[in-house]
């Protein structure tokens, strides 16, 4: 079970990544969407993200009892399943999914980077919980950038 929750909370070791890893892990979520949204209706790629959210915290809980830091780097579950949810709920509009998913990524990592309020106030929460909520609120200030943007298209 150790390694499968380090396999996890690691977004299968993309975490370890030397550039950026919050980056890089971030794009673990796009060919998990795409393959679940591939074989199973709207409601079960719904499910697979909330599956995500609930299965990072207790990845998160786990590696945190490994680690001394409180938001170790190499730990992108949460960044995998708050952009996953990211693209599940962001209309495709007037763009093709090539378009928005590039314009998503971007707003999800600015917003991610930047921790706008709340986000850097439940990043302060303790354990798994802060780690997967601030990107979960990165994810609403990108939803609600990108649908600005369609509104303004």
């Amino acid at each position: 079970m150790d390694r499968f929750y380090t396999t996890v909370a690691t977004g299968f070791f993309t975490g370890f990544s030397s550039w950026a890893p919050g980056t890089v892990g971030t794009l673990v979520a796009i060919p998990i969407y795409f393959l679940v949204n591939l074989f199973f209706s709207k409601f079960v790629v719904l499910l697979v993200g909330i599956g995500l959210l609930v299965l990072g915290y207790f990845a998160s809980e786990f590696y945190l009892s490994l680690s001394e830091e409180k938001d170790p780097k190499e730990v992108v579950i949460d960044e995998i399943a708050a952009f996953y949810l990211l693209i599940y709920f962001a209309p495709l509009g007037t763009f093709s999914m090539i378009i928005k998913l590039p314009i998503l990524f971007g707003l999800f990592r600015l917003f991610d980077i930047i921790k706008l309020y709340p986000a850097n106030l439940v990043e302060r929460f303790e354990g798994g919980l802060g780690i997967m909520l601030d990107d979960l609120v990165a994810a609403g200030y990108a939803l609600v950038a990108y649908l600005l943007i369609l509104w303004a298209l």
